[in-house]
């Protein structure tokens, strides 16, 4: 029979919580390790511009996106019913905000004569235009392609409708690295800018009634 005197126990004691220690020390340590997290952004066209340069005024004042891809992380379709959510696959910025700001840039290059802005200025001397962008669909099929779903109103300076237009866009995928996404989507939505651009110059070419 083995027997503890005081000591043996006191020692014993220390030991398990040594051990213990020690585990909560390596997990710390495998908690505290890198990520793996990718993150992406889309890319649109710079121009500096000055509103002494402009003719009219563009307000692009709303976009819209599907809820079930506006998140941190990407989106992606698995098949037409399912969809997954990539944790380690990340937008650096919201998209809906992305999505905005890309067609901002993308239409004041495209819009040479026009003054592009996200709010209306209650003291405006130009001719003024709003535009709603509502995206109803964007898919993302890795080694398929991408497709936007986009519809967009044009209206006056009094916020009354002048044209609605209803374009879906894709692109291919030739590979299923997620990194060929953000650009895909960039192209994607810079050949919508055009389409959206050619809309808002065909209206400020009209006589207003």
């Amino acid at each position: 029979m083995i027997k503890f005197n005081q000591y043996s126990f006191i020692w014993h004691q220390q030991l398990l919580r040594k051990l213990g220690v020690a585990a909560i020390i390596t997990t710390l340590v495998a908690c505290a390790s890198p990520n793996k997290d990718r993150f992406y952004q889309l890319t649109y066209a710079n121009q500096d511009r000055t509103s002494g340069d402009a003719k009219y005024d563009v307000i692009f004042d709303t976009v819209t996106i599907p809820d079930g891809v506006n998140r941190p992380q990407l989106v992606i379709q698995k098949s037409p019913t399912e969809s997954q959510i990539l944790d380690e696959q990340r937008w650096v910025a919201p998209l809906d905000e992305q999505i905005r700001q890309t067609f901002l840039a993308n239409l004041q290059a495209q819009l040479p004569e026009a003054w592009l802005a996200q709010r209306a200025d209650s003291h405006a001397t130009l001719p003024r235009y709003f535009v709603h962008a509502e995206i109803q669909q964007l898919q993302i099929t890795p080694g398929q392609d991408v497709a936007v779903d986009l519809v967009w109103i044009i209206s006056d300076g009094n916020k009354k409708p002048l044209r609605r237009q209803h374009l879906r866009r894709s692109l291919a995928l030739n590979s299923a690295d997620y990194g060929d996404i953000a650009p895909a989507i960039s192209s994607v939505l810079r050949s919508l800018s055009d389409n959206m651009a050619k809309d808002i110059a065909e209206m400020t070419q009209q006589p207003p009634k």
